[in-house]
Protein backbone atom coordinates (compact mmCIF):
# COMPACT_ATOMS: atom_id res chain seq x y z
CA UNK A 1 0.00 0.00 0.00
CA UNK A 2 1.50 3.35 -1.09
CA UNK A 3 1.56 6.11 1.51
CA UNK A 4 -0.77 8.97 0.74
CA UNK A 5 0.94 12.16 -0.47
CA UNK A 6 -0.81 14.23 2.20
CA UNK A 7 0.49 11.86 4.89
CA UNK A 8 4.06 12.22 3.61
CA UNK A 9 3.73 15.99 3.54
CA UNK A 10 2.41 16.03 7.08
CA UNK A 11 5.23 13.71 8.19
CA UNK A 12 7.95 15.86 6.65
CA UNK A 13 6.39 19.02 8.05
CA UNK A 14 6.43 17.41 11.49
CA UNK A 15 10.12 16.51 11.07
CA UNK A 16 10.87 20.04 9.96
CA UNK A 17 9.07 21.47 12.99
CA UNK A 18 10.85 19.04 15.30
CA UNK A 19 14.23 19.97 13.83
CA UNK A 20 13.46 23.65 14.29
CA UNK A 21 12.37 23.01 17.88
CA UNK A 22 15.59 21.10 18.66
CA UNK A 23 17.65 23.92 17.15
CA UNK A 24 15.77 26.44 19.29
CA UNK A 25 16.35 24.34 22.41
CA UNK A 26 20.06 24.12 21.58
CA UNK A 27 20.24 27.91 21.29
CA UNK A 28 18.43 28.31 24.61
CA UNK A 29 20.79 25.87 26.29
CA UNK A 30 23.85 27.59 24.80
CA UNK A 31 22.60 30.99 25.95
CA UNK A 32 21.89 29.59 29.42
CA UNK A 33 25.37 28.05 29.52
CA UNK A 34 27.08 31.30 28.58
CA UNK A 35 25.05 33.37 31.03
CA UNK A 36 25.42 30.82 33.81
CA UNK A 37 29.19 30.52 33.44
CA UNK A 38 29.54 34.29 33.16
CA UNK A 39 27.70 34.75 36.47
CA UNK A 40 29.59 31.85 38.05
CA UNK A 41 32.94 33.34 37.02
CA UNK A 42 31.77 36.65 38.45
CA UNK A 43 31.11 35.01 41.80
CA UNK A 44 27.35 35.57 41.49
CA UNK A 45 26.57 32.03 42.53
CA UNK A 46 22.91 32.42 43.46
CA UNK A 47 22.17 34.23 40.21
CA UNK A 48 24.06 31.64 38.14
CA UNK A 49 22.22 28.60 39.48
CA UNK A 50 19.03 28.65 37.32
CA UNK A 51 21.05 29.17 34.13
CA UNK A 52 23.56 26.46 35.03
CA UNK A 53 20.69 24.09 35.78
CA UNK A 54 19.42 24.42 32.22
CA UNK A 55 22.82 23.87 30.62
CA UNK A 56 23.84 21.10 33.04
CA UNK A 57 20.59 19.23 32.43
CA UNK A 58 21.38 19.48 28.72
CA UNK A 59 24.65 17.63 29.30
CA UNK A 60 27.17 20.46 29.28
CA UNK A 61 30.20 19.33 31.29
CA UNK A 62 31.46 22.79 32.29
CA UNK A 63 27.99 23.76 33.52
CA UNK A 64 27.70 20.50 35.48
CA UNK A 65 30.98 21.13 37.29
CA UNK A 66 30.15 24.78 37.92
CA UNK A 67 26.68 23.92 39.25
CA UNK A 68 28.18 21.33 41.60
CA UNK A 69 30.65 23.97 42.81
CA UNK A 70 27.80 26.42 43.44
CA UNK A 71 25.92 23.84 45.50
CA UNK A 72 29.07 22.91 47.43
CA UNK A 73 29.73 26.54 48.26
CA UNK A 74 26.15 27.17 49.33
CA UNK A 75 26.10 24.23 51.73
CA UNK A 76 29.72 24.35 52.83
CA UNK A 77 30.21 20.69 51.92
CA UNK A 78 29.67 18.24 49.08
CA UNK A 79 26.01 17.34 49.36
CA UNK A 80 24.20 14.61 47.45
CA UNK A 81 22.82 17.26 45.09
CA UNK A 82 26.34 18.44 44.35
CA UNK A 83 27.57 14.87 43.92
CA UNK A 84 24.91 14.26 41.28
CA UNK A 85 26.38 16.96 39.05
CA UNK A 86 29.99 16.07 39.86
CA UNK A 87 29.24 12.49 38.80
CA UNK A 88 27.73 13.62 35.51
CA UNK A 89 30.74 15.82 34.79
CA UNK A 90 33.08 13.02 35.89
CA UNK A 91 31.35 10.65 33.47
CA UNK A 92 32.55 13.03 30.76
CA UNK A 93 36.12 12.73 32.09
CA UNK A 94 36.22 15.98 34.01
CA UNK A 95 39.24 15.42 36.25
CA UNK A 96 38.37 18.20 38.70
CA UNK A 97 34.96 16.61 39.24
CA UNK A 98 36.65 13.27 39.88
CA UNK A 99 38.91 14.94 42.44
CA UNK A 100 35.95 16.57 44.16
CA UNK A 101 34.17 13.21 44.43
CA UNK A 102 37.30 11.81 46.05
CA UNK A 103 36.21 8.16 46.33
CA UNK A 104 38.66 5.45 45.34
CA UNK A 105 36.94 4.67 42.04
CA UNK A 106 36.95 8.33 41.00
CA UNK A 107 40.58 8.83 41.98
CA UNK A 108 41.58 5.66 40.13
CA UNK A 109 39.86 6.98 37.02
CA UNK A 110 41.74 10.27 37.35
CA UNK A 111 45.01 8.33 37.60
CA UNK A 112 44.13 6.59 34.33
CA UNK A 113 43.15 9.77 32.50
CA UNK A 114 46.15 11.92 33.39
CA UNK A 115 49.26 9.99 32.17
CA UNK A 116 48.46 10.19 28.42
CA UNK A 117 47.93 13.95 28.69
CA UNK A 118 51.07 14.36 30.77
CA UNK A 119 53.04 12.44 28.17
CA UNK A 120 51.92 15.05 25.64
CA UNK A 121 53.27 17.85 27.84
CA UNK A 122 49.89 19.06 29.12
CA UNK A 123 50.64 21.53 31.94
CA UNK A 124 47.11 21.42 33.30
CA UNK A 125 47.27 17.63 33.58
CA UNK A 126 50.47 18.00 35.61
CA UNK A 127 48.68 20.46 37.92
CA UNK A 128 45.80 17.99 38.26
CA UNK A 129 48.29 15.26 39.12
CA UNK A 130 49.61 17.53 41.87
CA UNK A 131 46.09 18.03 43.20
CA UNK A 132 45.65 14.25 43.12
CA UNK A 133 48.94 13.29 44.77
CA UNK A 134 49.98 16.49 46.62
CA UNK A 135 53.48 15.77 45.33
CA UNK A 136 54.95 19.24 44.73
CA UNK A 137 57.17 17.81 42.01
CA UNK A 138 54.12 17.77 39.75
CA UNK A 139 53.30 21.37 40.63
CA UNK A 140 56.83 22.39 39.70
CA UNK A 141 56.59 20.47 36.43
CA UNK A 142 53.34 22.23 35.60
CA UNK A 143 54.92 25.59 36.42
CA UNK A 144 57.85 24.58 34.24
CA UNK A 145 55.36 24.34 31.38
CA UNK A 146 54.30 27.88 32.33
CA UNK A 147 50.75 26.80 33.05
CA UNK A 148 49.41 30.02 34.64
CA UNK A 149 47.46 28.51 37.54
CA UNK A 150 50.45 26.37 38.49
CA UNK A 151 52.77 29.39 38.51
CA UNK A 152 50.41 31.18 40.88
CA UNK A 153 49.79 28.17 43.14
CA UNK A 154 53.53 27.43 43.38
CA UNK A 155 54.08 31.06 44.44
CA UNK A 156 51.41 30.54 47.11
CA UNK A 157 53.18 27.39 48.32
CA UNK A 158 56.57 29.13 48.44
CA UNK A 159 54.99 31.99 50.39
CA UNK A 160 53.34 29.53 52.80
CA UNK A 161 56.44 27.40 53.33
CA UNK A 162 59.79 28.96 52.52
CA UNK A 163 61.52 25.59 52.91
CA UNK A 164 60.03 24.54 49.56
CA UNK A 165 62.03 27.20 47.71
CA UNK A 166 64.88 25.71 45.62
CA UNK A 167 68.39 26.03 46.97
CA UNK A 168 70.14 29.15 45.73
CA UNK A 169 67.01 31.31 45.59
CA UNK A 170 65.50 33.52 48.25
CA UNK A 171 61.73 33.16 48.79
CA UNK A 172 61.23 36.69 47.50
CA UNK A 173 63.19 36.03 44.32
CA UNK A 174 61.40 32.74 43.66
CA UNK A 175 57.95 34.22 44.23
CA UNK A 176 58.70 37.28 42.11
CA UNK A 177 59.89 35.09 39.24
CA UNK A 178 56.76 32.93 39.31
CA UNK A 179 54.41 35.90 39.55
CA UNK A 180 56.21 37.72 36.77
CA UNK A 181 55.75 34.72 34.48
CA UNK A 182 52.11 34.39 35.51
CA UNK A 183 51.54 38.09 34.93
CA UNK A 184 53.23 37.91 31.53
CA UNK A 185 50.78 35.11 30.69
CA UNK A 186 47.89 37.51 31.50
CA UNK A 187 46.78 35.55 34.56
CA UNK A 188 44.92 38.15 36.65
CA UNK A 189 45.56 36.60 40.08
CA UNK A 190 49.28 36.71 39.39
CA UNK A 191 49.00 40.21 37.92
CA UNK A 192 47.21 41.55 41.01
CA UNK A 193 49.79 40.04 43.34
CA UNK A 194 52.76 41.03 41.18
CA UNK A 195 51.50 44.64 41.06
CA UNK A 196 51.99 44.77 44.84
CA UNK A 197 55.45 43.20 44.97
CA UNK A 198 58.33 45.50 46.05
CA UNK A 199 60.13 45.15 42.72
CA UNK A 200 57.08 46.75 41.06
CA UNK A 201 55.81 49.16 43.73
CA UNK A 202 59.11 51.06 43.68
CA UNK A 203 58.35 52.07 40.09
CA UNK A 204 54.97 53.87 40.03
CA UNK A 205 54.73 53.93 36.23
CA UNK A 206 55.32 50.15 36.07
CA UNK A 207 52.74 49.59 38.78
CA UNK A 208 50.18 51.65 36.89
CA UNK A 209 50.97 49.69 33.73
CA UNK A 210 50.24 46.35 35.42
CA UNK A 211 47.07 47.66 37.03
CA UNK A 212 45.79 48.89 33.67
CA UNK A 213 46.65 45.57 32.01
CA UNK A 214 44.73 43.69 34.70
CA UNK A 215 41.73 46.01 34.40
CA UNK A 216 41.80 45.65 30.60
CA UNK A 217 41.20 41.91 31.08
CA UNK A 218 38.07 42.94 33.04
CA UNK A 219 39.31 41.28 36.18
CA UNK A 220 36.82 42.27 38.86
CA UNK A 221 39.38 43.26 41.49
CA UNK A 222 41.59 44.98 38.92
CA UNK A 223 38.70 47.07 37.60
CA UNK A 224 37.68 48.03 41.12
CA UNK A 225 41.24 48.99 42.10
CA UNK A 226 41.61 51.04 38.92
CA UNK A 227 38.32 52.78 39.62
CA UNK A 228 39.33 53.56 43.20
CA UNK A 229 42.69 54.92 42.07
CA UNK A 230 41.05 57.30 39.59
CA UNK A 231 38.50 58.50 42.12
CA UNK A 232 40.48 58.91 45.33
CA UNK A 233 42.13 62.04 46.72
CA UNK A 234 40.19 65.05 45.51
CA UNK A 235 43.14 67.27 46.48
CA UNK A 236 45.63 65.79 44.05
CA UNK A 237 47.04 62.51 42.83
CA UNK A 238 46.12 59.06 44.10
CA UNK A 239 48.68 58.28 46.82
CA UNK A 240 48.97 54.59 45.94
CA UNK A 241 49.32 54.65 42.14
CA UNK A 242 49.86 58.33 41.40
CA UNK A 243 46.88 58.85 39.09
CA UNK A 244 45.36 62.29 38.66
CA UNK A 245 41.69 62.19 39.61
CA UNK A 246 39.20 61.38 36.86
CA UNK A 247 35.77 61.14 38.44
CA UNK A 248 33.81 60.14 35.30
CA UNK A 249 36.17 57.23 34.53
CA UNK A 250 36.25 56.23 38.19
CA UNK A 251 32.47 56.35 38.45
CA UNK A 252 32.03 54.34 35.25
CA UNK A 253 34.35 51.53 36.35
CA UNK A 254 32.95 51.24 39.85
CA UNK A 255 29.40 51.46 38.51
CA UNK A 256 30.16 48.40 36.37
CA UNK A 257 31.32 46.45 39.42
CA UNK A 258 28.38 47.53 41.59
CA UNK A 259 25.78 46.78 38.92
CA UNK A 260 27.31 43.53 37.67
CA UNK A 261 28.65 41.75 40.75
CA UNK A 262 25.94 42.05 43.37
CA UNK A 263 27.27 39.07 45.35
CA UNK A 264 30.87 40.33 45.37
CA UNK A 265 32.37 40.53 48.85
CA UNK A 266 33.44 44.15 48.20
CA UNK A 267 30.07 45.16 46.77
CA UNK A 268 28.92 47.15 49.81
CA UNK A 269 32.08 49.23 50.11
CA UNK A 270 32.10 49.83 46.35
CA UNK A 271 28.45 50.98 46.52
CA UNK A 272 29.28 53.46 49.28
CA UNK A 273 32.26 54.77 47.32
CA UNK A 274 30.10 55.15 44.20
CA UNK A 275 27.40 57.07 46.08
CA UNK A 276 29.98 59.41 47.64
CA UNK A 277 31.60 59.95 44.26
CA UNK A 278 28.26 60.80 42.70
CA UNK A 279 27.76 63.60 45.22
CA UNK A 280 30.89 65.29 43.85
CA UNK A 281 29.75 65.09 40.22
CA UNK A 282 27.28 66.94 38.02
CA UNK A 283 24.57 65.05 36.17
CA UNK A 284 26.45 65.73 32.94
CA UNK A 285 29.55 64.05 34.40
CA UNK A 286 27.49 61.08 35.59
CA UNK A 287 25.94 60.70 32.12
CA UNK A 288 29.44 60.79 30.63
CA UNK A 289 30.54 58.14 33.13
CA UNK A 290 27.64 55.83 32.27
CA UNK A 291 28.43 56.18 28.57
CA UNK A 292 32.04 55.28 29.27
CA UNK A 293 30.88 52.27 31.32
CA UNK A 294 28.75 50.99 28.43
CA UNK A 295 31.61 51.43 25.96
CA UNK A 296 33.96 49.59 28.33
CA UNK A 297 31.46 46.75 28.69
CA UNK A 298 31.02 46.47 24.92
CA UNK A 299 34.75 46.36 24.21
CA UNK A 300 36.01 44.05 26.96
CA UNK A 301 35.42 40.42 27.96
CA UNK A 302 32.85 39.76 30.69
CA UNK A 303 33.83 40.81 34.19
CA UNK A 304 35.29 37.89 36.14
CA UNK A 305 36.79 37.10 39.52
CA UNK A 306 39.23 34.79 37.68
CA UNK A 307 39.27 32.31 40.56
CA UNK A 308 41.38 29.19 40.51
CA UNK A 309 39.54 26.28 38.92
CA UNK A 310 39.99 23.90 41.85
CA UNK A 311 42.78 24.76 44.28
CA UNK A 312 41.74 26.12 47.65
CA UNK A 313 38.12 26.95 46.77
Amino acid sequence: MQPHTDDLTAFFNMLKSLTALIAELNVLQENARNKGLELYNLGSFRASEPYLNIAAAGGDRAAQYALAEVLRRQQGSITEDAKKWYRLAAAQEDVYALLRLGDSASLDKARQLLPPRIAQGDGEAMLQMYELTKDITWLKKSAGKKFPEALYILALEYDRDNSLVPTGQTPSEAIDRLLQMGAAANFPLAMNWYTNRPQVTQFPSLRREWLEKTAALNDLYGVLKYGYALGHDSEGRDPEYGYAKSYPFSYGLIWLVVNSATEYQLHKSASVFLADLGKEMSQKEIDLALGFAQTWKDTHPPLSENRLTYHGI
